[in-house]
């Protein structure tokens, strides 16, 4: 069918009308591709990797330069006991964990100990604080920083995850929508059939053709196909409605589905074996469940190695160049420190707790979380394969009942087309007729309801396999 593109309809640009017709063609890959682009929840989910990145940029705060400093002062009673200042600039650094240290400190005053009184012009100061022990090759700044790398990916698997869910649920109701309209058709051109009918068989009773019994007999049938057609009206409203909770437009205004919108064909795709072979190993490597447990894993292992990193005994190395420095007026005094290679201060910090309980608890319960972790994968990814397998077969099945479905349809009509020459030679009545008429009614609309089902199918074998579209394959 050729389509030209609706350009009267501006805020439903996702609308087709074929050409010489009224009808506007919404088909479900305009459909999907609205819903990637409008959907609140889509939209929604992309708030999750928003939320991830500020997660990783809280986590790479933790390297951030910092800038301190403290002034105390005591006077009491017209006598300055101390004027104790010390500023400095301390920057982590990736590599050993190790923090550089810039800074000024002034401590003057009568009653300081000679070890902290630097005189009036102060000492400045670089320094380096390292570890040799323990968080000499992951701390816990490093683990927070690379764990929040890991939740990037796992919000990603998250945000998929909802997306599939979302385009699941829009896509059934998509196939809902598309039998109610089958459904509604049959109904209406059923009806039109019994209204014809009825008609025809009114003028042959009023000339004395026909028995006024069968008038009867047609307005009973033409009344039951107009309950029919407004039951098929309802439902396809109905239908209509919940397709509409899906479309919004780019200015996130809810739209509605046009009154003369319809439904494409029921495609039909056929999936072969080699596909699902295709789609269980890439539900292996691509399912957002199962690859949500890898990213679990990947921080468990961090927090391992952290864990092991606690096991070691905290030794600390702190070591400073000192540098005379000058008075408030800028000029230089003779007090403090001049040779330069006695200029400095160094520190040793020892920390080690003797049973390590606490250290070897911690460790032993990341471990006992990676083996819940690798038994929870297994049994997700038998169940993803399970549910797989099981939409493989209910689509197979599909595909089998609706074949047998169509030639069913055939031969009732065969069987319609002789009962209504068998009414015509006066050798068959008319409730036959109708009553072949409508178990072929039945049979088509069964036909659709079939197609749904498999559509359906389709669209739950993609969700079981962790995609949304069988162009990702």
């Amino acid at each position: 069918m050729k389509r030209i593109v609706l350009i009267l309809l501006g805020s439903l640009p996702f609308f087709h009308v074929a050409r010489g017709q009224d009808s506007l063609l919404f088909t479900y890959r305009d459909f999907y591709q609205e819903i990637l682009a409008n959907h609140p929840i889509v939209k929604q989910s992309n708030l999750i990797n928003e939320s991830a990145q500020r997660e990783l940029l809280i986590a790479r705060g933790g390297f951030d330069p910092r800038l301190e400093g403290s002034f105390d002062r005591k006077v009491y009673d017209s006598k300055t006991y101390f004027n104790r200042g010390d500023v400095y600039l301390k920057v982590p650094i990736w590599v050993a964990g190790a923090d550089i240290k810039v800074g000024y400190d002034r401590n003057v005053g009568e009653t300081l100990s000679n070890d902290i009184r630097t005189g009036p012009e102060g000492i400045s100061y670089l320094g380096l604080t390292i570890p040799i022990g323990q968080g000499m090759l992951i701390d816990y700044r490093r683990a927070t920083l690379r764990q929040a790398e890991v939740f990037q990916k796992i919000a990603d698997t998250e945000r998929v995850k909802l997306v599939n869910k979302v385009v699941l649920t829009a896509a059934k109701d998509y196939w809902n929508w598309y039998f109610a309209f089958k459904q509604f058709r049959l109904a209406a051109e059923f009806y039109d059939l019994a209204n014809v009918r009825y008609d025809a068989i009114t003028q042959r009773s009023n000339l004395g053709e026909a028995a006024a019994i069968d008038t009867v007999e047609a307005l009973v049938t033409l009344q039951d196909r107009q309950v029919q057609v407004d039951q098929a009206t309802l439902e396809l409203r109905n239908a209509r409605l919940l397709l509409s909770n899906h479309l919004w437009g780019a200015d996130q205004l809810p739209l509605e589905l046009p009154d003369g919108a319809i439904p494409q064909p029921a495609v039909g795709r056929i999936v072969e074996a080699n596909e699902l072979v295709i789609l269980r190993d890439m539900a292996r490597i691509r399912h957002p469940e199962i690859i949500k447990y890898t990213f679990k894993q990947q921080q468990l292992k961090i927090d391992e190695r952290l864990g092991r990193e606690m096991l070691k005994p905290m030794v600390n190395l702190s070591a400073s160049a000192l540098y005379k420095g000058v008075t408030f007026n800028g000029s230089e005094t003779n007090t403090g420190i001049r040779n330069a290679q006695d200029n400095y201060k160094f520190m040793v910090e020892l920390y080690f707790p003797i049973f390590l309980r606490k250290e070897r608890g911690k460790l032993q319960q990341i471990r006992i979380k990676q083996v819940q972790t690798n038994l929870e994968q297994q049994q997700v990814q038998r169940e993803i394969t399970t549910e797989i397998n099981t939409a493989f077969n209910d689509v197979k099945t599909l595909e089998g009942q609706i074949r047998l479905q169509n030639r069913a349809v055939e031969n009732q009509q065969i069987l319609l087309r002789a009962e209504i020459q068998k009414f015509g030679f006066g050798e068959s009545s008319l409730f036959l007729v109708n009553s072949r008429e409508s178990k072929l009614n039945e049979l088509k609309v069964k036909v659709e309801l079939l197609r749904m089902k498999y559509e359906k199918g389709l669209a739950t074998l993609l969700f079981a396999s962790g995609i949304s579209n069988w162009e990702n394959l």
